[in-house]
């Protein structure tokens, strides 16, 4: 929780997720979860976050694809 609201993907609202959001959790090694750690401690660390429309028919019609196109929309393609 970052009840100050200062940092800017927190300032709507105090902690991360909200209801509706979509995760994708990636694993990362030691090295990049310090690197990470020094971003955030920077106030340099800003998580990718993309605004989408998520409809549960055309998820259930083909899971595979909806998934891709969600990831697509994730990383701009």
């Amino acid at each position: 929780m970052q009840p100050k609201q200062e940092i800017s993907y927190l300032r709507d609202f105090m902690v991360f997720f909200r209801p509706g959001d979509i995760v994708k959790w990636k694993p990362i090694d030691r090295t990049a979860y310090d690197a990470i750690g020094a971003e955030v401690e920077a106030g340099r660390f800003a998580p990718l976050i993309r605004e989408v429309a998520f409809d549960l028919d055309e998820f259930n019609a083909d899971v595979d694809g909806y998934n891709a196109r969600l990831n697509g929309a994730l990383h701009g393609n």
